[in-house]
């Protein structure tokens, strides 16, 4: 067995502008570091898009020395995808659970606690998503482990600014290429870092937009998610920011 050169996120990149768009992590969480009240349930639905930022490299020819020399060139590119749906129950009062379907095509499961609420929140959220990729090229089984850390602050009661560093660990195994020695696997580490803002019209509806950013260790290029959740249901209360009558 050989393990290919193909990188966690290069895969994702090529197959950018085909019909799977969504083989690359979706860390977007559409909410804030609180967690769901104890017995009750809340949901959210999010349009999305990626996009990314990479280097290339051509071929030309030098017309002063007729040499050719490869010449880099910075790659982008920017698509919407299919929605995101999550569902999250609340377990004890610190303590929720979600589950995902990311972009209609991959599925995950995080566990959130949130030990410390206020003007100032925290919570640490790991999560796990898999993905299965086929197409005439490739037949590829990923799995992403996302460990992230959500800040939270909250000016009113009505509004939240969150921000989400972590990191997230991919696992990705199968035949690439049409090639039937490359059963590979390729792992990589991801940085990743969000900017959300939550914006709570009522006690069970709020509109989310945010912004995620992946940065592979394994090679140059960016990659990022932007979205908007809204979320509807049994919603984090944030009553205890609420000023005296």
């Amino acid at each position: 067995m050989r393990n290919p050169s193909a990188r966690l996120l290069a895969l994702p990149a090529v197959l950018l502008f085909g019909a799977l768009l969504s083989g690359c992590p979706n860390p977007n969480t559409y909410g804030t570091p609180r967690t769901v009240a104890p017995g009750k349930v809340a949901h959210s639905v999010s349009l999305e898009s990626l996009g990314y930022i990479g280097e290339s490299t051509e071929d030309e020819v030098n017309p002063e020395t007729g040499q050719v020399e490869a010449r880099r060139r910075t790659t982008s590119g920017f698509v919407p995808t299919l929605p995101s749906y999550q569902l999250r129950s609340g377990l004890t009062d610190i303590l929720d659970v979600g589950a995902h379907v990311h972009n209609l095509s991959s599925f995950g499961v995080d566990l959130k606690v949130n030990p410390v609420r206020g003007v100032f929140d925290l919570a640490v959220d790991p999560g796990v998503q898999y993905f299965y990729l086929a197409s005439d090229e490739a037949s590829v089984h990923i799995v992403y482990l996302h460990a992230p850390v959500m800040l939270g602050v909250n000016p009113t009661d009505w509004f939240s600014i969150v921000l989400t560093p972590g990191v997230t660990y991919g696992l990705a195994s199968g035949n690439i290429a049409n090639d039937d020695e490359a059963a590979a696997t390729a792992d990589g580490l991801v940085l990743r870092g969000s900017v959300g803002f939550q914006f709570r019209t009522s006690d069970s509806f709020a509109i989310h937009p945010e912004l995620t950013m992946m940065k592979s260790l394994e090679g140059p290029g960016l990659v990022y998610n932007f979205g908007i959740g809204f979320n509807f249901g049994a919603l984090p209360s944030y009553k205890d920011l609420q000023e005296p009558m």
